[in-house]
């Protein structure tokens, strides 16, 4: 039986970000194949330190993974002196070595990190080591404790286009220590084509294509007429989407009918006014309803990498996706993929009242979205992919 060791850093046990819905994708495609897998990642952070269990129940009692390590990054303070000297000195020589000083990457791990996860490696052997985004690549960087292990990087962005838009960003020095991070693994996993193209230009290790993929057992549909709401518009509420928000009640919605119907469900509705009638759904255990129930999905997105998880998902229930430019990225088709464009606010809004009005317009947009999702995005179609990567 192959055993596996899963590292995702964030708590799947909420699942409310597009990141965690790869994770727990990856680990129903493990449970599938039978293999044995053991899930690392952090210990909760303070507010929520008492759903530890509850995440560890929901792994083991949904068999997606045989353990679960949930490893320290940082310990409690206390004395501050003693801190410092135990811990902060030798994180701070430890990135001082490890990493190039005018890099943009942030230095994720921490010497307690590290030494907890490398005692994962010495008490178990593995025939993959799977590490998520290339800021947590240095877990393995002891290759004496692999014992042969296959090691893949999941990168799920581009980490250097992330942060373009710091101050004083290099560049040349943070592209270099992205694919130098990468070159340290056997395999690199590219979330979109877009990606796959361009680490492939600089790395020395295999890049495979393993794109989101979304489940598709438990979709149903319902007839347009039927249909609750006009939009439904999906975001956490990192500075993206912020942006995004503010963009699209500012200068899109005054454009829209008065009568429009529109379900926003995310923590993005802390940073919407309340003037707007919208209905505020601040967190959905299961978006499939929601989806089923709409008609249009939006995707307003003016800045931020990678494929839009919110898109696929939309394409999946066959709606059209009313977007920018930004909206598109990732997806393998740029034209006839489910997804009316503009980053013009009339622009948007006239592919919103299109989709309303035109019923034509409308089922060609659906046909479209199903089409791509099911070649591109369907959980049979990356099953094979990854069979591939396992063999």
């Amino acid at each position: 039986m192959k055993r596996v060791l899963y590292f995702f850093p964030d708590n799947v046990g909420r699942q409310n970000a597009g990141n965690k819905t790869r994770a727990i994708q990856l680990l129903k495609y493990f449970k599938q194949k039978g293999y044995q897998v053991d899930f690392a990642s952090l210990k909760h952070e303070k507010a929520d330190q008492e759903t530890e269990q509850d995440t560890v129940n929901f792994l083991i009692d949904n068999k997606l993974a045989d353990k679960v390590y949930l490893l320290p990054r940082k310990p409690g303070k206390g004395n501050p002196i003693v801190y410092f000297l135990k811990y902060k000195l030798w994180d701070l020589i430890y990135y001082w070595f490890a990493y190039p000083l005018k890099s943009n990457i942030p230095t994720f791990l921490t010497i307690r990190l590290k030494h907890a996860f490398e005692d994962v490696l010495k008490a178990n052997s593995y025939d993959d080591i799977i590490i998520s985004y290339v800021t947590c690549a240095g877990l393995v960087s002891n290759k004496s404790l692999l014992k042969g292990a296959k090691t893949i990087i999941d990168t799920h962005d581009f980490i250097t286009a992330q942060f373009k838009y710091k101050r004083n960003f290099n560049l040349g020095v943070t592209f270099q220590d992205e694919i130098s991070r990468l070159n340290s693994f056997d395999e690199v996993w590219a979330i979109s084509h877009e990606e796959q193209y361009v680490f492939g230009q600089f790395c020395k290790s295999n890049v495979r294509l393993v794109p989101l993929m979304i489940d598709m057992d438990h979709i149903t549909e319902q007839p347009v007429a039927l249909k609750k709401y006009d939009l439904v518009y999906v975001a956490s509420d990192n500075v993206h989407n912020k942006r995004s928000a503010d963009w699209f009640f500012d200068k899109v919605y005054p454009l829209l009918p008065a009568d429009i119907k529109i379900c926003v469900i995310g923590l993005i509705n802390k940073s919407i006014p309340a003037q707007y009638k919208i209905e505020r759904i601040a967190y959905a255990e299961n978006l499939d309803e929601y989806y089923a129930g709409s008609k249009i999905a939006l995707c307003p997105m003016l800045t931020g990498t990678g494929v839009k998880v919110k898109v696929v998902e939309a394409l999946a229930h066959g709606l059209p996706v009313v977007c920018t430019l930004r909206g598109i990225d990732g997806l393998p088709n740029k034209r006839l993929n489910g997804c009316l464009v503009s980053d013009d606010p009339a622009g948007f809004a006239a592919n919103i009242i299109t989709l309303l009005n035109d019923k034509a317009v409308y089922a060609a947009q659906s046909a479209f979205a199903k089409e791509l999702f099911n070649n591109s995005f369907s959980k049979s179609v990356i099953y094979k992919e990854l069979d591939s990567a396992f063999n």
